[in-house]
């Protein structure tokens, strides 16, 4: 119940204030305004209860309809009227304000003219008239006969509208949510003024100022609008019935009743043309301020639409600007891409970066033609913004760095990165009107953008930079390497020397000149990129006397700036052994520091090189020259007998070592070959070597057989240092009978090759190495030999080449012999060593002997045959 009380509680309160200002305008009515006189009257409370019902909402109308009738009868009691018509009035006076608000609705009196007459037709006319129906309805009724119905509701009729049309307006009118007018101070003046000339007219009866107080009425109306003219309505309103309730006033000698009608018809007629001279104002107010305010949102949207096409073209620069510059990688694009995107705005742009002095260098750009370099000097606006960092503007006058033209407009900003300022960027408008500094934040920005930029730019050079040295580093190591692997593959010194131009040209240089040697033997080698061309030309002209130069001053030589030819010295072992030139000529090339530093390295590297291959070729001439000497120059055998030999050393050393063969033709036509192989390599295994060939050919003239050669050469070996368990074979071919008879001491057996192409092994008569001799003699096979045969005598080193097991090496060389089968002497060792050894350098020594032979007579006489040979020549 609580609860309920306090959900009531409001609306209640309504109710009773519904009830008290309705019994104030009723009594007010009964008491001043004569309504219970003879006459029609005007009734306030009608106008009070419809406009509280219309400002109220919905929900608290039963309290206030509650409020209104109770308040209707208890006046009514008061006033000496009976129950019966006290509560028929009170019906009567709810159900014309209901009514009213219901017709009403949302509308209001004021602002439109369709708001006016909907409330006049509803609350002025038709409510009020539904209302006096039922009004007169009661008095005739409550009566004894009395009262006329037309006169009552006539009565009621007037009242009732008038008061709806004086009180219903204002309060509708005040009650409103506009705002209150804002000279409030002219409007309470207006008001008062209103009510001193309704005084005058119908109080003091100077009916001439009525023409005024109408006019003045009028200009309240239009001037101050619907609320001051609805308030001076009811002050006008309230003074006329008042005036002439008292008999007072134009209509102060008509009859009661005529005079309150002349007055309300005037009332009315009055409050209703200011009511549309204010509903016209203010619509004609309404219209000014619409078209004021559409004006002002057009303005407004105009500015907008600026501001946003503004916007779009600043974000379009921005996106141009950040599109360009993400994709520019140097300093000179990166001040193109600004004249380019301002698209003929610019007359020039500027980047200026600190350098390593302090003074900013600046690229400039026109658009015109390519970006030019300068350096800006202190005291300039450009070096100011580089010192301090604040950005400078210029409406005009202010000249592009590097440049003759003035009167520029400019904005010089500073380039920033971490907070530090490490540059400025420069933009020179085409218009000297121009001002910069309204774009004042879409500058910076730029000039942000711009910073970023120019940083990566900074960075991929300095990347860029250190990658070219990095690969410039890698480069001249590559070529070093060659130019070492150059100079160590094995050769002659001038071999090697022109190995060594060949790989300088044209990887470092456009021709080179290298001078190598002492005491007449010097070796001199060049090469050039174009034979016969300028470069050719220009190591003869140019190349020769710069060698000769380095020869005589012993220091290197650089001429040209930047250097075109250089010249160092070749040193080994404490003296210039010779000199490399190195020149450009024709490419437009230049020799770099590293490039210089390369070439001393190398120098350095060559003397030592060439020196050891020239001491190295030294060497080897003299060995050779022992090698030689120790073999048979010629090999003499008898007619019907065709014999060759070959000697390869192996490749360590001196290529020299201690295989040896001979051949010794006996006067009856006998042919005896000796081969051996005396462990070891070098000098001492040759000398050694040569003592046994010595001794093996001296004990086969003292005609001993193989097996007794070999006896005899046990203690040979024994006594010879560097002998001792050296291999050997003896063999002899009588070609008159074909008998082939043969002793091996730890050597390899001989190879038969059969007229038919059969090949075989003559593996008897074998026996241990030198100074390691059987009890009982080394032993001696003999073996009838066919015409057309071959036979092939070789030391080790012409199976071990591919280091086989021994019988997969002994097959091939059988498979090699059988290939060869059908060849003479000389083609079968080419054929033999071709396929056993190849061009690959000898593991060890190989020394072969091949003989071919046809039967002869006994009495024929030993001669040499005719171009074959041993040694240096037949070694191939």
């Amino acid at each position: 119940m609580r609860e309920r009380l306090r959900r009531l509680g409001k609306p209640a309160l309504w109710g009773v204030a519904a009830g008290a200002g309705y019994a104030a305008g009723s009594q007010l009515a009964f008491t001043v305004l004569d309504s219970a006189g003879a006459g029609p009257t005007f009734f306030p409370s009608a106008g009070f209860s419809l406009a509280l019902l219309c400002l109220l909402p919905r929900r608290v109308w039963p309290f206030a309809c509650a409020g209104i009738a109770t308040a209707e009868f208890l006046v009514d009691v008061a006033e000496g009227l009976g129950p019966f018509a006290a509560a028929g009035f009170a019906v009567a006076n709810t159900a014309e304000p209901v009514l009213g608000a219901l017709l009403l609705g949302t509308a209001r009196p004021g602002g439109t003219w369709r708001g006016l007459a909907r409330f006049v037709a509803a609350a002025v006319l038709a409510a009020p008239a539904v209302g006096a129906v039922a009004g007169a309805t009661t008095a005739v009724l409550a009566s004894d006969g009395g009262a006329a119905w037309w006169a009552v509701a006539g009565r009621w009729w007037l009242g009732d509208g008038l008061g709806v049309l004086v009180v219903g307006t204002a309060l509708l009118v005040w009650g409103d949510r506009e705002p209150a007018p804002a000279r409030r101070g002219g409007a309470i003046a207006a008001t008062a003024a209103m009510g001193g000339l309704a005084l005058l007219v119908f109080w003091a009866d100077v009916s001439v100022a009525g023409y005024a107080g109408v006019v003045a009425l009028g200009w309240v109306a239009l001037w101050w609008g619907l609320r001051v003219v609805t308030a001076a309505g009811v002050v006008i309103a309230f003074v006329a019935t008042t005036a002439t309730a008292a008999g007072r006033g134009p209509w102060a000698g008509d009859a009661p009743a005529a005079g309150l009608v002349h007055l309300q018809v005037l009332l009315a007629v009055v409050l209703l043309t200011m009511l549309l001279l204010a509903v016209t104002g203010s619509e004609r107010d309404a219209a000014v301020r619409g078209a004021v305010v559409a004006e002002e949102r057009r303005r407004r949207a105009e500015s907008v639409a600026a501001a946003e096409h503004a916007a779009h073209v600043r974000a379009r620069l921005l996106q141009a600007v950040a599109g360009e510059l993400g994709a520019a990688n140097g300093i000179d694009r990166i001040v193109t891409v600004f004249v380019e995107v301002h698209d003929g705005a610019l007359a020039a742009a500027a980047v200026g970066l600190l350098g390593d002095g302090g003074s900013p260098q600046v690229w400039t750009g026109t658009g015109a033609g390519p970006v030019t370099r300068t350096v800006v000097v202190a005291g300039t606006a450009e070096a100011a913004v580089v010192r301090d960092g604040r950005p400078r503007f210029f409406a005009g006058g202010h000249p592009v760095p590097g440049g003759t033209a003035a009167g520029h407009a400019a904005a010089v900003l500073p380039l920033r990165t971490a907070g530090d300022v490490f540059g400025y960027l420069g933009l020179y408008f085409r218009e000297p009107g121009a001002d910069p500094g309204a774009q004042r934040t879409l500058l910076l920005t730029m000039a942000s953008q711009a910073a970023q930029a120019v940083h990566r730019a900074r960075l991929y050079e300095a990347e860029r930079r250190s990658r070219r040295r990095a690969e410039d580093g890698e480069r001249r190591q590559r070529l070093l390497g060659d130019l070492v692997a150059a100079l160590s593959t094995p050769g002659s010194t001038a071999e090697r020397a022109q190995r060594l131009v060949d790989a300088l040209v044209p990887a470092l240089a456009d021709f080179a000149v290298a001078e190598f040697g002492e005491d007449g033997d010097t070796v001199v080698v060049s090469a050039s990129r174009d034979a016969g061309g300028t470069a050719a030309s220009a190591a003869r002209s140019s190349g020769v006397p710069a060698l000769k130069t380095v020869l005589v001053t012993g220091e290197r030589h650089v001429a040209g700036q930047p250097p075109s030819t250089v010249g160092v010295p070749l040193a080994a072992e404490g003296g210039v052994r010779g000199a490399l030139v190195l020149g450009h000529a024709g490419s437009g090339r230049c020799f770099t520091p590293d490039d210089l530093a390369l070439v001393a390295d190398l120098a350095v590297r060559a003397g030592l090189v060439l020196h050891a291959a020239r001491v190295a070729d030294h060497e080897h001439s003299i060995a050779w020259t022992l090698q030689t000497s120790q073999l048979p120059r010629h090999l003499a055998v008898p007619r019907g007998v065709a014999a060759a030999a070959r000697y390869r050393p192996s490749e360590r050393g001196l290529s020299i070592g201690g295989d040896w063969y001979d051949l010794v033709t006996h006067p009856d036509g006998r042919v005896t070959v000796t081969i051996g192989d005396v462990v070891g390599h070098g000098l001492s295994a040759a000398a050694a070597m040569g003592q046994m060939r010595s001794a093996a050919t001296a004990l086969i003239l003292a005609e001993l057989r193989p097996a007794a050669v070999l006896d005899r050469l046990d203690l040979v070996a024994g006594r010879t240092a560097g002998a001792e368990h050296a291999s050997a074979l003896v063999a002899e071919l009588d070609p008159a009978t074909g008998r082939f008879c043969y002793a091996a001491a730890g050597h390899p057996p001989p190879v038969l090759v059969a007229p038919d192409g059969t090949v075989a092994l003559l593996d008897g008569a074998r026996s241990p190495l030198l100074c390691l001799p059987p009890r009982r003699g080394r032993p001696e096979a003999e073996h009838t030999v066919l015409p057309g045969s071959a036979l092939v005598c070789y030391t080790d080193g012409l199976i071990e080449q591919n280091r086989l097991p021994l019988h997969e090496a002994f097959a091939d060389l059988l498979s090699a012999a059988t290939r060869y089968a059908g060849a003479d002497p000389e083609d079968l060792c080419d054929g033999l060593i071709d396929v056993l050894v190849g061009d690959t350098p000898a593991r060890d020594d190989i020394a072969l002997v091949c003989l071919r032979y046809a039967p002869v007579q006994a009495s024929h006489a030993a001669q040499p045959a005719p171009g074959l040979s041993s040694g240096l020549g037949a070694a191939g």
